[in-house]
Order: structure tokens, then C-alpha cells, then sequence
């Protein structure tokens, strides 16, 4: 009987083990594969430079970003960055990233190319939710190039919601090359996407005719375009064949495998100039595509007020800058609660202007306001808000009251009250005691004192 209670007791525990274990293997995070979604946060200029230590990870945006204390390096990237609404401002790229790739002109010749951006190629990424602001890609002296300001590259990528607004500019020394806002060569999604941009193309190539593309979206390549808003001032010259148009400098292929192909409710204002010093010419230059080689779908909706200024003197350089020797003028505004501060200059002459240094909006924070003071059972609330505005810039609440600490501190009264209790208690019994022991002294010598006397007087008796 007894073992068979032992054997009995070791089974209801080897049950309670298993159940436990059970609960702990539910309790356990979801499988790695969920996991893999995670995203990395980013505040700062070093933090993105670091993505590519791990270009294929997944990224989000939790500040806005100044890039401008430094030139750019421009880094590959083939995963997912979340913007998150936040911007990268006054990004300077003079110099294209070490990724080559292929690129092919209209004839599918190749080129080994180079590629300049925030990103030198994008491969199967995605970026969304993005601004770029003040940006400057500035690229002079390579051979075969592709410059924008979001990548020079980008192959099946999805861009979606963002916005760029800034110059690229290029002196180009080689045969396949090309400038635009968002992408400058390759395949891709772009929907609703934004560019407010100034392109400049000057074509120095020397050995024969170069091709060039130029695009306020995407420079040459087959993308689908959705619901992108651009505004362009653009100037080419070229000694080559020119492919410019105000969303793609020309669609096409270019040997690359990629199904998606069309242009819809797009819009383009500003105005592109260029001329084409080329006997053998085809000056493609229009407002959605400069010229098709592989049809794309564009619908009716699609819209423009796109101005095209063709020259054919070929003696002088287009540029923005219409005076030969500028004199600029300098106004910094600073920024407001919802405005982002910049510097303008603008040429006395010729009226052309451009802005960089952008400063974020900033609101000018008062002192902390309680709105109700915490107790023992609910926390307070404190608030912040703008001088000049008057909104709300943050709150905090505030903890609770420690009753711990009230608990220990009338326990420590109680404790307090407790000695002098006992103390007082302990006097009074001591003095009980020793009056005790007093009263009891004296009963004795009284009584001692009684006894003398009584054999005194029997003995006085006796001798009578």
C-alpha cells in the first residue's frame, strides 16, 4: 500500500512537470519565421550610412535625418525602408558608389556603368513613406553614369509614397548616361511619388555620340508609373542623341526582364531646354516619354503643362543660370512650428535662385504645466506646450504616490509608539517591583520588631 502511494505521488508529479512545460512552450514567442519582418530603427546620419553593413535588412525612420554635415558615399540597397513619414534633408552626393552594373542603350549595347543617389542600386527593394529635401547630386568627370537623388540604379524596386525635391546635376564623359528624381536606370513601381526637381545634363563626351536620357521620375528604363506629381526645370545639351521626357527619358527595356509597364494618372508641369548637336537627329523630348520603345499603357487622364524649349545654337552651355558671372544674394528663414527653414540665394541679375541648408520646423517649447497631481491610486498628467502656437508638444504623466512609503513610515510610527509603550510598561513594573520589595522589607522588620518585644516581656515574667 505504501509503495504503491509513492509510485501514485511520482506520477501526479511527473503530470504537473509536463503541464508546466506544456504552458511555458505556449508561452514561447511566435516561430522565426515571423520574425524576419522585424525592422531596425534609424535616427540618425550613422545609423544610415550603417545599412550597408546589411543592405537586404529591414529599416525604419524615427527622426528626421540632416545628412548635410558630411558628402554622402552612395551605398547599395535591396530591402524594405519605412520612412514613416520622416525626411533625409540636404543630402550632398559628388561622388558615385562602388556598385557597377550593365547598362544597355536603345541598340541593347552595354556599358560598364557607375551610379550616384542616396542609393548607388536598389535590387528588389522597397522604400516608402519617404521625403528627401534639399538635396544636391552633383557628378562631374566619370564615363558611362546614371545620377538621381533617391538611386542611380534600380532594378524591380517599389517606391511608393515618397517625394524628392532638389538638383542633379552631371558633366558627362561617357557614352550611355542619364539624370532624373527619383531612379535613373532600370525597372520598377513608382506610385504616387512626388519630384520637385532642377536637372542639368552637360555632355563633354569627345570620342563619338553619346546617348542621353533625362526623366523626372526615371532617366531611361520600364517602370509602372502611378499617380506621380512632377515639377521639372531641366536643361540638356547634348552632342549625342537626346531621350528626355517629364516622366521617363525613354521607356524601354533595356534587356531587362520586367512586365509591368504603364503610365497613369500622372502629372507634369515646368519646362525642359535642350538642343541635340547631332546631324543624325532625333531630339526625342515630350511631356510623359521621350521616346518608346516598348509600349507602355498611358491613359487619358494623365495631364501636363509642360514646356519644351528646343535651341539650336550649340555654342553655349544651358544652364539655370542665365548670367555668365552671377552675383549671388543670401537670405536665411529660419523655421517656424510647421515650416522648414532654409537659405535662399538668388542671383541680382538673372532672378535664378536655388535653396539648400533646410532647417526643420521647431516649435519654442513653455515650461511644463500640471494638469492633475498624482495620488496613491491614479497617476497626474503634465503638459507642454508651444509659445508661439500655443499646440500641444508632449505630455508626461506622473507617477503614482509610493504607499510603500506611507506604509513604512506608519509602520515606523507604530514601531515608535511600540517601544515607548513597552518602555513605559517595563518602568512602571520595575518601580511596582522595587516598591514591592520595599513594602515587603518593612512587613519583615515590623514583624521582627513585634517579636522581640514579646519575648521580652515573657522573660520578665519569669524572673518575677
Amino acid at each position: 500500500m505504501i509503495k504503491f502511494s509513492y509510485a501514485k505521488r511520482v506520477i501526479s508529479g511527473i503530470t504537473s512537470v509536463g503541464m508546466l512545460a506544456l504552458f511555458f512552450l505556449c508561452s514561447m514567442p511566435v516561430a522565426a519565421e515571423n520574425q524576419t519582418d522585424a525592422y531596425t530603427e534609424i535616427s540618425d546620419a550613422a545609423g544610415l550610412m550603417a545599412v550597408a553593413n546589411a543592405p537586404e535588412g529591414n529599416y525604419r525612420l524615427t527622426a528626421d535625418i540632416d545628412l548635410g554635415e558630411s558628402e554622402w558615399q552612395p551605398i547599395p540597397f535591396s530591402g524594405k525602408l519605412d520612412g514613416a513619414g520622416h525626411t533625409l534633408y540636404n543630402l550632398h552626393v559628388t561622388a558615385t558608389g562602388k556598385d557597377k552594373r550593365v547598362t544597355r542603350d536603345g541598340n541593347l549595347k552595354e556599358y560598364d556603368t557607375e551610379f550616384a543617389g542616396l542609393f548607388s542600386v536598389m535590387e528588389n527593394a522597397e522604400v516608402k513613406d519617404l521625403s528627401l529635401k534639399g538635396a544636391f547630386v552633383d557628378i562631374s568627370g566619370k564615363g558611362s553614369c546614371f545620377a538621381a537623388i533617391l538611386s542611380g540604379y534600380s532594378d524591380g524596386s517599389t517606391v511608393s509614397g515618397c517625394s524628392v525635391e532638389g538638383r542633379v546635376h552631371m558633366i558627362n564623359n561617357g557614352v550611355n548616361a542619364g539624370v532624373a528624381g527619383v531612379a535613373g536606370y532600370g525597372t520598377g513601381v513608382f506610385e504616387e511619388c512626388k519630384a520637385d526637381v532642377e536637372l542639368v545634363f552637360e555632355d563633354r563626351y569627345t570620342e563619338g555620340k553619346c546617348e542621353q536620357f533625362l526623366g523626372g521620375i526615371m532617366s531611361c528604363g520600364i517602370g509602372d508609373f502611378k499617380s506621380c506629381d512632377v515639377n521639372i526645370n531641366a536643361y540638356d545639351s547634348c552632342h549625342g542623341y537626346v531621350h528626355n521626357g517629364g516622366i521617363v527619358g525613354m521607356f524601354y527595356r533595356c534587356g531587362m526582364k520586367y512586365s509591368k509597364r504603364s503610365i497613369t494618372s500622372c502629372y507634369v508641369e515646368g519646362q525642359i531646354s535642350f538642343f541635340e548637336d547631332n546631324k543624325d537627329r532625333r531630339a526625342y523630348c515630350k511631356p510623359f516619354g521621350g521616346e518608346f520603345l516598348t509600349a507602355p499603357k498611358i491613359n487619358s487622364n494623365n495631364k501636363h503643362k509642360l514646356t519644351i524649349n528646343e535651341t539650336k545654337d550649340y555654342s553655349k552651355v544651358l544652364s539655370p543660370e542665365a548670367c555668365e558671372k552671377p552675383d549671388y544674394e543670401t537670405t536665411v528663414t529660419p523655421p517656424d512650428c510647421t515650416n522648414w527653414g532654409y537659405t535662399k540665394h538668388t542671383c541680382r541679375t538673372c532672378d535664378y535662385s536655388w535653396i539648400d541648408s533646410y532647417t526643420p520646423p521647431q516649435h519654442d517649447a513653455d515650461k511644463w504645466v500640471t494638469v492633475s497631481e498624482s495620488d496613491y491610486e491614479h497617476e497626474g498628467l503634465k503638459r507642454q506646450y508651444c509659445k508661439k502656437c500655443g499646440n500641444l508638444i508632449s505630455e508626461k504623466t506622473i507617477p503614482l504616490k509610493s504607499a510603500d512609503k506611507e506604509k513604512d513610515k506608519k509602520s515606523a510610527d507604530n514601531s515608535n509608539v511600540t517601544v515607548w509603550a513597552i518602555a513605559a510598561s517595563s518602568g512602571i513594573l520595575l518601580i511596582l517591583e522595587i516598591a514591592a520589595i520595599i513594602y515587603s522589607h518593612k512587613r519583615n522588620k515590623a514583624a521582627e520588631s513585634e517579636g522581640t518585644d514579646s519575648e521580652k516581656t515573657d522573660d520578665n515574667d519569669e524572673i518575677s
